[in-house]
């Protein structure tokens, strides 16, 4: 209700020597300000604030009567009481100057430069010169003076320490005869007990004393610590008449206060606690309101004692402030609105020693939008009065030396507090005294981000967003100033209403009136200003229609009005409408077109409006006057009233015109309830009491059919008590058996923010809270205190009210009211919120609980499609302890994660394995894991399958049978060895225990002693925990893990491994084989998955393309790519003198006249569709491009490794996968350079150093050939930009009749394209299948692409010695289809599929040639075959001949022939091998001699005779 805003300002005062302040008060209207110092008087202005009048005493003075003590201030501000340490009264007398019109008054410069350009600069308020005139000096003989309160405009009351209520008039006589002793007044429980006891201790007397005209009687505290209520039967208070009444149950009282509207009794303790007590109007007693306590969570020690407690000026909230320092403020009946012990003071501040904000006095400033307060500060670190736990003083330094200063803190409010009538609005905001802080109903943004389409990223994690929907909070404020040409003269703001739109607002100050639009941002002021200060609004301000309505006093009339202003007319009484009422107004509210009235005569009027034109005019008919002087003691107490259409029976469809009113009065909520009788007449039934200990009063200004538990309720806030809902309960249709059933009722929950405003439909409850910020901790800056801020909070309150209907077994009114609100966001996070307060309220329960409301919370949200959701989310978000309670009544996870199953929410599924892997054994979670990444794979759920993947391969195989537990091991048990490992034995166990006999020969945990072999073998039983799935992580000892649990271990991993493996690849099969290349590519991308070499396994299995036709068509629906259609090519491009010819008849002529020469390609690099068909970087040629410098070290690198092996081949696969765009590279120097550079590295390896000269110069060719045909097959796609490689003397040059590149790049451009996202996944996986090898797919992108560079680097790659005849005999028959399919069904493809038919005859010359190939293998391995049977048949007669008695030197000659001639003959087969490639069989024969020849030599030259 009031939130500190902004810093603390510290005031500074006159230098007033070693004297200290010892109190702050303010007059009647809470515009002067007097500051009591030890022996000085001040008094200041509040706005602006600054001084005005001083005194000070004389030493004399202060010798003879003693310091100053306390002060007072008369009702009209015209004297000041002070008394004294001695017991003397001072009176003075306060007069304003007359022959001076104002203080601080400003002159303007009379140089230009000078003088001030904004009227901003200027005081307009007039600053009264006051005078200070000490009167007369009473001395009080009854001891000192311990409390001074006035009670009427002639008397004050002084407490004296004798025990004596003495009565003073201000003139400084005593009234002697209403004089009251303690001894003689009775004191009981209550006025009705008949036996009263007067205080009979000694030395018992009042130490505080406050009084309160709406309760009748004085609220004293005593010196004991005891505390009660002085009344009396009449206000004159004789001595005969007053009775005390104890306050039962407090003994420690430090302080009293009064709320006069709510008419509480407020006492301060010595536990730092503040009981507020309330008169029982039956027996007379003092009841306990409530209690305003400080919670663990808002300070956990003890502040101490209370030293001072204030309401604010409406009664709407209390501050109070404690003796070790700090501040706290509560709302009327307790709830905390903000405390200092919680703010930011930075690290090094004592607050229970020393505190920054040790207040000693303090007072409400006008309105309440300040708070003076004298802040106690102590110069040396001294012991001060310190408390235990108990808040009991432990020991106090009177020794220690403080400085006292002022400070002044700054609040805003909520306009509930002087205008109750805008609690029908949904907007929030707050008010200050010259400005407002609006946090309109529309700054709430609901954002649903669900799952991207695929459209939104090429394979990339980074495009995708879970689906979620949350509720952004708008936080920030809109502060709106208010204009200082209003403020200057009308500060502050006292009124402040919002439209129903949030619109428009109007405010009204001292007097006048302001309004302004939030559409147009300006402020609309009286023009007149006289008119302006004519009137004050007094009784309430609201908006009707485009009407700001207000209850005001006329100055020059001297009578009360009722006035409507038209925002869309000027501020001016004549466009205003201006009805005369008979009394002050003190509250209005309006309910549709009726306005409801309070007076101060106790008076209820009810209007009825209808707007007569746009200028103003209004008709306004009175309907109906109800006097309610026997409902409430005093006008004042009247909080506020509202019209209404809620009854206590309702039923659908009610009468609209059976209003009912409802009366706040001191906290009380009352109904009364109009009838209709004879047309115009109305009645009015007795009043039903509703609620009590009620601050607000939320009621819908309409009624919503699809929502109308919501917008046909009452809402109130009680403060501590919480909220409470007035709900409709509207029987069934049909249903006659609960007759007997409330048609309301009411159902109480607790909030944790303080509600301001409540958005009905949306189940929302709007506040805000108090923060701070530190700037600085320079104790000495008037900055070290905090910076408060302030921050708009919200609460979704459905799941309380349906937790209140299903405990009081309303569980179809509560589905309805939920059904109704199901389609809200949060309406999800609600049933959770209501699943989670139960568990753990009964879960944690210690004693056990008769009626459980689990179960049936449970079978409630199982109605609602979300229950499965709910469930899990509340267990991710409890204890573990707590989950068996939830799931042995919600359902075994195992059941509710194949429900998740059954349903398709495998997102839910999900959550639910995070349940079974603390609940079940690792294998079950396993099962259950793979059982979902099946079901996500196939609905192409990819982020979940990725976490899934990462699941089952963060399960550690060691513990795949070990059982759950339901708690969480310390952090001993998980920590890392920090010892060194101990194994046990019967000596340390000795050492430890004791001697301790053991039946077994060995303990089951030590080492036995065995011998030093077996002790290698043996794993020990002690080990120091490994974490098996770690295995970055070093093994510290050798001891604590032996090679066959690793082994173990390895081959557990390498079997998950591969488990997970076999699942990935088989769902890539079951992508591929359905054609679906963008679910391969996303699967791919998301699951780390190596595609180029599992495409290489799968060439001829899966990744074999039998109908070309459907996997084109195919490709088409994936990537959204249309079809092309057939267009004329432009007669320039062909031919320029030519004639024109039908398109393609002209195409195929012109394709048999071109060729493409090296020359013209280096001339074309800038050409949009390259021999990649990718997009070049413009500019030069050849720029951005490898450099054949470049190009020789990579192809250096890749020629010098092993081919063979996987490594490479992941490597690049991985490379690829990270980048989607490639470079183009062509080195377009002659290859034979290259290979001349290479050569030596490739015939190390190859030649052997004793070869002859003739077969070294054939092996040299040979070597250079299969480099050739090897770096064209492996590295096709990086190398396969290269122009030369498309040239081979071998199959000839029939594939390189292909059309110009202008004729290219106008086949490829033109017609429809996809989307340029899906062109780049196409490339990207063309790329990766010419990788692969897979040339059939890559055929079929490159023909949809409509790339025939792309075409002939496929064809040029079956020459591959990888491709196998059938895969180039598809390759060729897939070509040929596609042609057919192309002239018959779709001619789109009719002109790019003639500029690459040539391609069809160049497959089949490769493919004759392969053929020819393989049967001149087979002969080669016929002829290695005879060779082999020949030489072992030499071999055995040879061994038959040799002697036996051959020497040890012959023998080892023997050897090493033998192992020549294996070397020899496996020569041969690589020889035959490479040869090969010769083609011809006389090739073959030829080399064969050579073969033997050389055979023969080395068997001659060994030394061993062959027969």
């Amino acid at each position: 209700m009031y939130f500190p805003i902004g810093w603390p300002k510290v005031l500074k005062i006159p230098e007033w020597g070693r004297t200290s302040i010892k109190q702050v008060t303010s007059n009647r209207d809470r515009i002067l300000f007097a500051i009591l110092t030890d022996d000085a008087l001040s008094i200041w202005y509040c706005k602006p604030c600054v001084p005005i009048v001083f005194h000070r005493r004389s030493k004399e003075s202060l010798e003879k009567i003693g310091y100053n003590v306390l002060m007072e201030w008369k009702p009209d501000s015209s004297m000041l009481v002070i008394a004294t340490t001695e017991g003397h009264l001072l009176f003075y007398n306060v007069d304003v100057v007359n022959d001076q019109k104002g203080l601080y008054i400003q002159m303007d410069s009379p140089h230009s430069n000078l003088r001030r350009d904004s009227a901003e600069l200027f005081i307009k308020e007039t600053i009264p010169p006051l005078s200070l005139l000490p009167g007369d000096e009473v001395l009080v003989w009854d001891g000192k003076i311990t409390s001074i309160v006035c009670i009427t405009m002639t008397e004050i009351m002084i407490a004296t320490s004798q025990g004596h209520v003495l009565r003073y008039r201000w003139d400084g006589t005593q009234n002697r005869d209403y004089n009251l002793d303690l001894r003689r007044i009775p004191f009981c429980i209550n006025q009705q007990v008949s036996k009263a006891v007067p205080i009979v201790e000694e030395n018992t007397y009042i130490v505080d004393i406050e009084y309160s005209p709406l309760i009748g009687g004085f609220a004293i505290v005593l010196n004991d610590g005891r505390a009660a209520f002085l009344t009396a039967s009449s206000l004159r208070f004789d001595p005969n008449q007053v009775q005390g009444i104890w306050a039962q149950g407090i003994e420690d009282a430090t302080c009293a206060t009064v709320n006069h509207k709510y008419r509480l009794i407020t006492f301060g303790r010595a536990n730092s606690e503040c009981v507020v007590y309330q008169v029982d109007e039956t027996t007379g007693g003092l009841v306990i309101s409530h209690q305003c306590v400080l919670g663990s969570k808002d300070y956990p020690g003890c502040p101490g004692a209370v030293t001072s407690i204030k309401w604010t000026p409406d009664g709407c909230a209390l501050v109070a402030c404690w003796d070790l320092g700090g501040i706290g403020l509560w709302s009327t009946f307790g709830a905390l609105l903000s405390c200092s012990l919680g703010w930011d003071y930075g690290l090094n501040v004592d607050l229970m020693n020393f505190n920054p904000l040790h207040i000693i006095s303090m007072e409400w400033a006008t309105e309440g939008y300040q708070l003076w307060m004298v802040r106690k500060q102590y110069n040396q670190l001294s012991n001060t009065n310190k408390t235990d736990s108990n808040c009991n003083p432990v020991e106090a330094d009177d020794n220690r030396t403080f400085e006292t200063s002022l400070i002044r803190l700054d609040f805003v409010k909520s306009a509930l507090t002087i205008n109750p009538c805008m609690s029908q609005q949904s907007n929030l905001y707050l008010q200050g005294e010259d400005k407002l802080y609006v946090n309109s109903a529309d700054t709430l943004i609901k954002i649903f981000s669900d799952r991207s389409s695929k459209d939104e990223g090429v394979f990339s994690e980074s495009f995708f967003s879970l689906s979620s929907s949350t509720l952004a909070e708008g936080r920030q404020w809109l502060i709106i100033p208010v204009p200082s040409t209003y403020t200057a003269t009308n500060w502050p703001v006292r009124y402040s209403a919002i439209d129903n739109s949030g619109q428009h607002l109007a405010i009204a100050g001292r007097t006048g009136v302001a309004h302004y639009s939030m559409v147009t941002r300006k402020w609309k002021l009286f023009g007149n200003e006289s008119q302006e200060k004519d009137f004050i609004v007094s009784g309430g301000l609201l908006w009707w229609r485009d009407y700001v309505v207000m209850g005001c006093y006329s100055i020059p009339d001297n009578g009360d009005e009722i006035r409507f202003y038209s925002k869309d007319c000027k501020l001016d009484n004549k466009f205003a409408k201006i009805l005369r009422v008979a009394a002050p107004v003190l509250l209005i509210n309006t309910l549709q077109d009726q306005l409801i009235t309070f007076g101060s005569d106790a008076q209820v009027t009810i209007w009825n409006m209808h707007p007569v034109d746009a200028v103003g005019n209004v008709e306004v008919t009175k309907t109906q006057i109800v006097d309610i002087s026997s409902m409430c003691i005093h006008p004042a107490c009247i909080v506020s009233i509202t019209l209404t259409s809620l009854k206590t029976e309702n039923v659908r469809g009610q009468n609209v015109n059976s209003e009912s009113i409802v009366f706040n009065i001191s906290g009380r909520l009352l109904m009364v309830q109009r009838e209709s009788t004879n047309g115009d007449r109305y009645t009015c039934s007795m009043p039903t009491v509703l609620a009590g200990y009620v601050e607000n009063v939320w009621v819908p200004n309409k009624r919503k059919p699809d929502k109308v538990h919501l917008t046909e309720a009452l809402w109130l806030f009680c403060g501590s008590y919480g909220m409470r809902v007035w709900l409709p309960i509207f029987p069934r249709d049909g249903d006659k058996s609960h007759t007997f059933m409330s048609k309301r009722i009411m159902l109480p929950f607790h909030l944790k923010i303080y509600p301001l405003a409540i958005l009905f439909e949306d189940a929302i409850i709007l506040g805000a809270e108090n923060d701070t910020v530190l700037y600085t901790t320079d104790p000495n800056s008037p900055f070290s205190l905090p910076f408060s801020i302030l921050q708009r909070t919200s609460q979704v309150y459905l799941h309380q009210i349906l937790r209140q209907l299903i405990r009081r077994n309303l569980g179809y009114h509560a589905w309805e009211i939920a059904r109704s609100c199901n389609n809200l966001p949060y309406f999800p996070h609600s049933l959770e919120l209501l699943l989670h307060e139960v568990l753990e309220e009964e879960a944690t329960s210690k004693e056990p609980i008769p009626d459980a409301q689990l179960p049936s919370v449970i079978e409630f949200i199982m109605e609602f499609p979300v229950y499965l959701q709910t469930v899990v989310q509340c267990a991710r978000k409890t204890e573990i302890a707590l989950w068996p309670y939830l799931f042995s009544v919600a359902g075994k996870p195992k059941d509710l994660f194949q429900e998740c199953m059954e349903k398709k929410q495998l997102d839910t599924a999900a959550s639910y394995l995070i349940i079974l892997q603390n609940l079940e054994t690792s294998s079950v979670s396993r099962q259950y894991a793979t059982l979902l990444l099946d079901t996500a794979l196939e609905q192409s759920q990819w982020e979940l399958a990725k976490d899934l993947v990462r699941f089952l391969r963060a399960i550690d195989p060691n513990d795949v049978e070990s059982p759950r537990t339901s708690f969480v091991l310390t952090n001993k048990l998980g920590m890392t060895q920090q010892t060194p490992p101990v194994s046990p034995n019967a000596e340390d166990i000795s050492l430890v225990l004791g001697n301790v006999q053991r039946v077994r020969s060995y303990s089951t945990t030590m080492t036995p002693k065995l011998p030093d072999s077996k002790l290698s073998t043996s794993a020990p039983v002690v080990e120091s925990p490994v974490v098996g799935r770690k295995k970055s992580v070093p093994l510290s000892n050798a001891n604590t893990q032996k090679s066959d649990n690793n082994n173990r271990e390895s081959s557990n991993n390498t079997a998950e491994e591969f488990f997970i493996d076999v699942i990935l690849q088989r769902h890539a099969r079951r992508l591929l084989s359905s054609h679906r290349l963008t679910d391969l590519g996303y699967f791919a991308a998301y699951l780390d998955f190596h595609l180029v070499t599992w495409l290489g396994k799968e060439r001829d299995r899966v990744a074999r393309v039998d109908d070309f036709v459907t996997a084109l068509k195919q490709l088409h629906e994936d990537f959204r790519w249309p079809y092309p259609i057939l267009l004329e090519i432009p007669n320039k491009t062909l031919s320029g003198a030519s004639p024109p010819l039908s398109p393609v008849t002209s195409i195929e002529e012109k394709i048999k006249e071109m060729h493409i020469e090296t020359g013209t390609v280096l001339n074309r690099t800038a050409s949009r569709v390259g021999d990649s068909g990718y997009t070049s970087f413009p500019g030069l040629p050849l720029s951005g491009l490898i450099t054949p410098h470049n190009t020789l070290e990579l192809s250096s690198q890749i020629g010098g490794t092993d081919m063979s092996g996987e490594t490479d081949i992941e490597q690049s696969e991985e490379n690829s996968q990270d980048d989607v765009f490639f470079h183009s590279k062509h080195p377009y120097d002659k290859k034979i350079n290259l290979y001349e550079e290479k050569l030596p590295s490739v015939t190390k390896r190859k030649i052997s150093s004793n070869m002859g000269g003739a077969f070294g110069l054939l092996e040299t060719q040979i070597s250079a050939n299969m480099a050739d045909e090897s770096m064209m097959s492996v590295n096709s796609s990086v190398w396969g930009e290269d122009k030369d490689d498309l040239v081979s003397t071998q199959y000839g040059s029939e594939n390189w009749e292909v059309p110009s590149s202008q004729l290219l790049e106008q086949l490829s451009s033109t017609g429809s394209k996809g989307s340029q996202r899906a062109e780049i996944q196409l490339r990207y996986l063309l790329q990766l299948f010419m990788e692969a090898s897979c040339l059939e797919w890559s055929l079929l992108i490159s023909v949809l692409l409509r790339d025939a560079m792309a075409v002939l680097r496929t064809v040029n790659a079956a020459k591959s010695a990888d491709q196998s005849i059938e895969s180039v005999s598809r390759l060729k028959q897939g070509l040929h289809i596609l042609y057919y399919w192309t002239n018959t069904e779709c001619l789109g493809y009719k002109t790019f599929m003639l500029a690459i038919q040539n391609q069809i005859s160049v497959l089949a010359t490769i493919l004759a040639t392969k053929i020819q190939n393989q049967q001149i293998l087979e002969h080669q391995q016929a002829v290695s075959a005879t060779l082999s049977k020949v030489s072992i048949n030499n071999a055995a007669g040879r061994i038959r001949k040799v002697s036996s008695n051959v020497d040890t030197t012959s023998q080892c000659g023997s050897n090493k022939d033998r192992l020549s001639s294996v070397s020899s003959s496996h020569a041969t087969k690589e020889r035959l091998s490479e040869v090969s490639n010769a083609g011809t069989t006389s090739t073959i024969k030829e080399t064969t001699e050579i073969v033997a020849n050389n055979s023969n030599s080395s068997s001659e030259g060994s030394g061993c005779v062959i027969s």
